[in-house]
């Protein structure tokens, strides 16, 4: 596996061309994304994203990637609704199974809300066979993702990879509980709509509990995303946007009757000494998916050189992008950076 970066279609076209022997998977924004699905072949993934991580870590409007053997992956287009991929997931993963090197990579439709359906799609899985991947983005737009294979526009993909060498994923996560819980009273898990918490409208409570004005609560999303706990771990659930009824729109699936916790930063520097930590070999290679919250919080306050030297301490040879929503083994989450390890 090899990361590349490029700045132009042309220049992307021409490695293509030199490397027809190998497969692709491209990182790009939607203009750049839409002008090379007119041009690339079957052997090559387009997933269009809300910034790019490279072998110069963090980039904007740049085009990044990886290639690698098509012999040890298989492909499987994930349709709409994603049931409708289930006898062809369940085949590729009978094939990987007893790999405990294997891994899925998934990329998703960012705006459909339907990741967790695809990660429930999976459910004949081992829960410990390695799922790692992210929603496609389109640079806060909100208008329509996009994914291909070749010049094949499709709902989701999941590249299944045989892989030989040893390989680990990890999660970071860089908010903890603030000790301040709220109670989902009324929340539509399709639509990932709350409508309440404590029996009280949702955007008026969630203000209330973090101290400030309900007209300045979106401003406080990125440093305070709620938190469902599951033993011990946080996964976290972002808000996208507030609704005139002031109901509050996330993106992932908050269920009712539960408690949700109200999450604060944590160090970052520690963190991220801890996750170069927990590597359990020298990659010669690593993915990282990032969520656009995090993103934004780490542009905000200048952090994403600091962030891009942490990890390209693990390898050089490196690639990712920003994302809508993150996906790790069974779970859909947010405000999150995901991690394969190849070594």
């Amino acid at each position: 596996m090899n990361s590349f970066l490029f700045s132009t279609p042309t220049e992307t076209l021409d490695y293509i061309g030199c490397h027809s022997d190998l497969s692709f998977i491209i990182f790009a924004g939607i203009p750049l994304i839409k002008s090379l699905s007119t041009t690339v072949g079957e052997n090559v993934i387009l997933c269009s994203t809300s910034g790019e991580f490279s072998p110069k870590g963090y980039k904007d409007n740049v085009i990044t990637g990886f290639s690698y053997d098509s012999e040890i992956t298989e492909i499987v287009e994930i349709m709409y609704p994603p049931a409708k991929s289930l006898n062809k997931l369940k085949k590729s993963y009978e094939k990987v199974k007893n790999n405990p090197n294997a891994f899925t990579l998934l990329l998703c439709d960012g705006l459909a809300a339907m990741e967790e359906s695809i990660i429930t799609t999976f459910y004949f899985a081992d829960p410990n066979f390695k799922i790692i991947g992210g929603s496609a983005g389109d640079n806060l737009k909100f208008e329509k993702t996009l994914i291909y294979i070749g010049k094949k526009e499709v709902h989701s993909v999941a590249v299944f990879f045989d892989m030989k060498k040893r390989t680990q994923l990890i999660k970071e996560n860089i908010y903890i509980p603030s000790g301040k819980k709220l109670l989902v009273t009324d929340a539509d898990p399709i639509k990932r709509t709350v409508k309440t918490f404590n029996n009280n409208l949702a955007t008026v409570e969630y203000a209330k509990m973090l101290g400030i004005k309900e007209v300045d609560l979106p401003n406080h999303f990125k440093n305070n995303p709620l938190g469902k706990v599951s033993k011990d771990k946080v996964y976290i659930a972002s808000p996208m946007k507030v609704n005139p009824d002031k109901s509050i729109v996330f993106y992932c699936q908050i269920l009712p009757n539960t408690f949700v916790e109200v999450l604060q930063p944590a160090n970052y520097n520690s963190v991220m000494k801890e996750t170069v930590k927990s590597a359990v070999f020298k990659p010669s290679f690593v993915l990282s998916i990032n969520c656009i919250l995090r993103s934004l919080m780490f542009l905000d306050k200048n952090l994403w050189g600091n962030v891009s030297s942490n990890l390209l301490s693990l390898c050089e040879n490196q690639t990712g992008f920003v994302s809508y929503g993150e996906q790790f083994y069974q779970n859909h989450f947010n405000q999150t950076m995901v991690l394969l390890l190849v070594e």
